[in-house]
């Protein structure tokens, strides 16, 4: 191979990895030690470690996620980069994060690196030319520093836009929960409130309609057929002002066919000259106050 040919390769090579040159790359193409140290002296190839060399400037984000997947043994992009890449919402972008196993030491200028001895290969999958954890593992990598709340917005976006499981996310939870993986406990809450495993519908209505009592607001009636299809209930209404409140379970959360079920009970409420408001068990619990003004301003406003 002649020289040019060589620096071609180099060239397109880095191109596609984030800058970067792997020294297996190095030994296929021929470049001994003094080729080497004389790229590094003449056009300011820089040592990585590990026999790895930068020679194109990194440009964004992805040259640096490419580059760690290019040069550290088995790296998998994950947590904040992973979102990123699958264009999960309410994770705000970070540094490049990437993950190898927990034996190793690896550093990398740029980027964060996290170790882990539980990454299984079905956690994994391919995006765009790069290893990356699955939605269902990232959500359990993030659920590790962040609240019960914030986690499940992140999965109920996912599950209304039919890219998330919630038995698959609690595999994934359940395959890594043995190890002691940080979050799961975050992540196990979240699943069981959306799938009705923790509290019973009745329960849900019980405390909503005690949050009502205790606020000094109407009682409403309960169960109360609803006007164009009597063989159907509303959770709670108040019919003289046409105002319906349904008070989802975690199980509404968790079925995308009950989501869009749902929505259309919403739009013949809304032909029929009715109003529906709904709360989650979040709301009852964590947001009292919001459930009642809600309640009380629509109730002056329809007066």
């Amino acid at each position: 191979m002649s020289e040019s040919d060589r620096n071609a390769a180099v060239l397109a090579f880095a191109a596609v990895n984030g800058g970067v040159v792997t020294p297996e790359f190095l030994k296929k193409h021929g470049f001994t030690r003094n080729k080497v140290l004389g790229k590094v002296r003449r056009h300011g190839w820089v040592g990585l470690g590990r026999g790895a060399y930068r020679v194109i400037p990194i440009r964004d984000h992805r040259d640096a996620l490419l580059a760690a997947v290019a040069v550290l043994e088995r790296a998998i992009v994950s947590h904040e980069s992973a979102a990123e890449i699958h264009r999960i919402s309410r994770v705000p972008r970070g540094r490049a994060v990437v993950t190898v196993h927990s034996r190793t030491t690896h550093e990398f200028e740029g980027v964060d690196i996290r170790r882990s001895h539980d990454i299984d290969d079905w956690h994994v999958t391919r995006v765009d030319g790069l290893p990356v954890t699955t939605v269902e593992r990232t959500v359990v990598d993030l659920a590790a520093n962040r609240s019960v709340g914030h986690v499940g917005a992140i999965v109920d976006d996912l599950v209304t836009q039919g890219r998330l499981d919630l038995e698959f996310l609690r595999s994934a939870a359940e395959s890594v929960a043995r190890r002691g993986k940080p979050g799961t406990v975050t992540v196990r809450t979240v699943i069981e409130r959306r799938l009705g495993l923790d509290h019973s519908e009745s329960e849900l209505e019980r405390r909503a309609r005690l949050v009502i009592a205790n606020a000094g607001l109407p009682r409403p009636r309960s169960e109360y057929p609803i006007p164009w299809a009597p063989h159907r209930r509303f959770d709670d209404a108040y019919p003289k002002v046409k105002l319906a409140i349904e008070w989802d379970s975690r199980r509404y959360h968790g079925q995308l066919a009950s989501f869009e079920t749902d929505r259309q009970r919403d739009r013949d409420a809304t032909i029929n000259g009715w109003r529906v408001v709904r709360f989650t068990w979040s709301d009852v619990t964590e947001r009292p106050h919001q459930v009642v003004d809600t309640i009380s301003t629509l109730l002056r406003r329809v007066a």
